[in-house]
């Protein structure tokens, strides 16, 4: 016991370490189910389109905290997932309701008369939303998605609730530990700050690059 020491500095280090994994999987978790969603409910049949809109509308109204606690805790009975697993799993699937809007967002920017002009050139219209659509709603998307994972790699701290020892967890753990909080709670928010300054300078710089140029 005692003040916080040097000793401590590996164990914060490690803890943000495992912050940064989880919010990298969760985040290509995300991008991944989010365009899944994002056609379903745009190009799906009814039945699709309603089950995507409903998962959208679940994920986005309800805290991820709460998402957190059902997936480890409450689905434990029917599907055992150890605490890193959930982590992943409950803020992919979260952050992917996001994810769907900003798709929807990117693919409504593209003008429709590029999908006919592809149509009448004889592509499918498959073909056409993957060569023609798709890279133009991503390019649109890009400067969200970058704002949204260093949303997501802030909420990772919510992980800590399911035992995860991410950096907000360790943070705890040594603040009981040294009997105090200030130091601990400094030394983890400069974490925090490191590795999201960086990650908003690209957001900045991706906003202005891909920004659409003035008519």
């Amino acid at each position: 016991r005692g003040g916080l020491t040097l000793a401590h500095l590996p164990l914060f280090l490690r803890g943000a370490a495992l912050t940064v994994v989880v919010s990298v999987l969760a985040m290509a978790l995300a991008v991944l189910g989010g365009l899944g969603l994002c056609l379903a409910r745009r190009y799906g049949g009814r039945m699709w389109r309603a089950a995507a809109g409903t998962y959208v509308e679940v994920f986005r109204g309800t805290p991820v905290l709460l998402q957190l606690y059902v997936i480890y805790y409450g689905l434990a009975p029917l599907l055992t997932l150890d605490a890193f697993t959930a982590a992943v799993v409950g803020l992919g699937l979260n952050y992917a309701a996001y994810e769907s809007e900003l798709y929807r967002a990117g693919l409504d920017a593209v003008p429709v008369g590029q999908t006919e002009a592809a149509l009448a050139l004889g592509m499918s219209r498959r073909l056409a939303l993957r060569r023609i659509v798709l890279p133009q709603a991503l390019r649109v998307a890009l400067p969200g998605m970058a704002n949204d994972f260093i949303a997501l790699l802030k909420d990772s701290s919510l992980v800590s609730v399911i035992t995860v020892v991410e950096l907000t967890k360790q943070m705890t753990i040594t603040a009981v530990d040294v009997r105090g909080w200030l130091g601990p709670g400094l030394l983890c928010a400069a974490l925090y700050l490191a590795m999201s300054y960086p990650l908003a300078r690209l957001a900045r710089r991706l906003e202005r690059r891909l920004a659409p140029a003035p008519a």
